[in-house]
């Protein structure tokens, strides 16, 4: 994060990336934290009830464990693509944080994909396992018989057919996990371009790509996040 206390000018003058020898995102944006202060508040989600539920950085730190060890079980390794198809809530987050720390490729999908382009992408990446919803489970049903490389779907609103429950696997996934000593270059996520000019391409980022934007959201936003700082986005995680 930048200095905040700095003029711009010097900010400006003195700025250098500072790339650490390992990097892991899901280890900086979960693990860091639950080890300092595991009751933080991390994420918000407000139910259609009126209730505000609230996911702190030592639950989104466990449970992802959880899931990276579900994932493993399931024959998930290093460097496979898993394609998350969801809205937002606290499963995207944990679904991201535990791909990071098992060392494979996150490869979001918009939920708004129509069947072409999440056949497309899903074979073009030869992802080999999928998180989605029930929406995105009917939409799966119409091309599943040409998805030859994915082998693994789970649903967050239960298991249906092949799929598994992701509430299901968190309890049976130990605790505790070793997260990959990746490097800031080991590939992190695959975004698709939006394949108006040609095929869509499957863009791959290493870990240091969260390290490369900071500075992009601190600056034009004068210094956030600052103490008591709350974000929200309508765009799909």
């Amino acid at each position: 994060m930048l200095d905040k206390t700095s003029a711009y000018r010097r900010l400006y003058d003195t700025f250098a990336w500072n790339l650490p020898t390992r990097y892991n995102i899901g280890v900086d944006v979960a693990d860091r934290w639950a080890a300092v202060d595991p009751d933080r508040p991390a994420i918000i989600a407000d139910r259609p009830d009126g209730r505000a539920e609230i996911l702190t950085y030592g639950q989104l730190a466990e449970r992802s464990n959880r899931f990276a060890n579900a994932l493993h079980a399931h024959g998930v390794r290093a460097g496979d693509r898993v394609a998350l198809m969801l809205g937002q809530g606290f499963e995207v987050a944990i679904a991201h944080v535990a791909i990071y720390k098992l060392g494979a490729v996150a490869m979001p999908l918009a939920a708004l994909f129509g069947l072409d382009a999440i056949e497309y992408r899903l074979n073009d990446s030869a992802s080999k396992a999928l998180i989605t919803d029930t929406a995105g489970l009917a939409k799966l049903a119409a091309i599943r018989d040409r998805l030859g490389a994915l082998d693994l779907v789970i649903s967050v609103d239960g298991a249906a057919g092949e799929a598994l429950d992701f509430h299901a696997l968190l309890p049976k996934g130990a605790a505790d996990f070793m997260a990959v000593a990746s490097t800031p270059d080991d590939p992190a996520m695959m975004i698709y371009t939006s394949g108006t000019t040609g095929a869509a391409k499957g863009a791959l980022h290493g870990h240091q790509v969260l390290l490369g934007h900071m500075p992009g959201i601190d600056m034009p936003h004068e210094g956030m996040p600052r103490p008591g700082d709350t974000m929200w986005t309508p765009a799909d995680w």
